[in-house]
């Protein structure tokens, strides 16, 4: 059962930590593998993030029959850690209430009130990615992983999120982050 309860309290203003992880190609762990993930760091715990290149086979009207536009988008498989948490990605539109700021027009919530919302048409955005499960790491944990080379990190781009088929985004943001890497 797919559900969407707030993990902590989320604050409703600009973080300025979150970054993209693009998988190297030598992460071992398959559930990461060509991976790129939206990472940030929220409360007290460690980094949490969302895998963005992962859709499933299964679109959203499975979920919400009721809303038309959820025939035109796909479930994604946002990462390992509590598989039955809903999540979405917001590019654009109105502001979502109790969301993560992400960017200045990226948000990262939890609310199904909101998602709903969205669905049917009473908030508008330019695009919305909705996904099950969550990455999330312990204090340092991450770092380490970064220095031990299985993640590359590079700035948010959000052209990359939303605008790259997810078949091509972790082909290209590898190339992207080895360029940063000569350089």
């Amino acid at each position: 059962m797919l559900q969407a309860e707030p993990l902590e309290q989320m604050p409703h203003t600009q973080d300025s930590s979150a970054i993209l992880l693009v998988a190297s190609q030598q992460m071992a762990d398959p559930r990461f593998r060509k991976t790129v993930l939206l990472v940030t760091r929220h409360g007290k715990s460690g980094p949490i993030g969302v895998i963005v290149n992962r859709p499933e086979s299964v679109t959203l009207d499975k979920m919400f029959p009721d809303y038309a536009v959820a025939r035109e988008l796909s479930l994604f498989n946002g990462g390992p850690v509590y598989p039955g948490q809903v999540s979405y990605l917001v590019r654009g539109g109105d502001a979502v209430e109790r969301s993560l700021v992400i960017s200045s027009n990226i948000y990262l919530a939890y609310d199904l009130p909101n998602l709903d919302d969205l669905l049917n048409g009473k908030r508008r955005y330019k695009d919305l990615r909705v996904m099950h499960g969550m990455a999330s790491w312990a204090p340092g944990q991450l770092e380490y992983e970064i220095k031990l080379g299985d993640w590359d990190a590079l700035p948010i781009d959000e052209t990359a999120i939303f605008d790259l088929p997810p078949a091509e985004m972790w082909q290209e943001l590898h190339r992207k982050a080895n360029r940063y890497q000569e350089i």
